[in-house]
């Protein structure tokens, strides 16, 4: 009876802490938004984006990606900007990652969801808008470089707790989790889905 006991409160402690070590808190603010309740924070220079870069959080070891479409490597390039920014939850980097994106994406083909993204982000200093229209833009980005890689490999990595539990994607060169949806809040909840080659 003893050892019943101790395996359900095991496998209950278990099922408490399986969604990526986290409780989620109930009674969101806005539908949609990436656990609103928790990412709303008192605006501070660090998230603002005016304090340095020296906690990046975004720390994770980068392979080399090359793109045969020079435009494409450009696009991501800035793509992986905003979602460093997002990492270290700085809206004003992400924003600034968003401006040159619009640019880049002005040369490429098949775009528009895309740019409609990169200028949600680059149009805000909201960080969880800008985390919302990084959803849309993982995406759109992901259409754009399938196909246009053309050494090394691009991970396609998802967050099951995102946005209200729907969950939400995105892609990386590193193959460990730095979630740009939560950033330090749940800065490894995610695993990687699919490798893109």
């Amino acid at each position: 009876m003893k050892h019943t006991k101790m395996t359900v409160l095991a496998l209950a402690g278990a099922f408490m802490f399986a969604s990526c070590g986290e409780t989620k808190k109930e009674n969101a603010e806005e539908p949609g938004l990436p656990m609103q309740n928790e990412m709303h924070q008192e605006h501070t220079d660090e998230m603002s984006g005016t304090g340095d870069m020296a906690g990046n959080l975004d720390d994770g070891q980068e392979a080399e990606v090359e793109f045969s479409d020079e435009r494409i490597a450009a696009a991501y390039g800035h793509y992986n900007h905003v979602r460093s920014a997002l990492v270290n939850t700085n809206a004003e980097e992400a924003q600034n990652g968003g401006e040159m994106l619009v640019e880049a994406l002005e040369g490429v083909e098949n775009n528009t969801d895309a740019l409609k993204a990169a200028q949600t982000i680059a149009n805000t200093e909201d960080v969880n808008v800008q985390r919302t229209a990084f959803l849309d833009l993982s995406a759109a980005m992901e259409g754009l470089v399938s196909g246009s890689i053309s050494s090394g490999e691009l991970y396609k990595q998802y967050c099951p707790m995102a946005f209200d539990g729907q969950g939400g994607a995105w892609l990386s060169a590193s193959k460990e989790i730095r979630n740009p949806y939560y950033g330090d809040k749940m800065l490894k909840c995610g695993s990687v889905r699919e490798t893109l080659k």
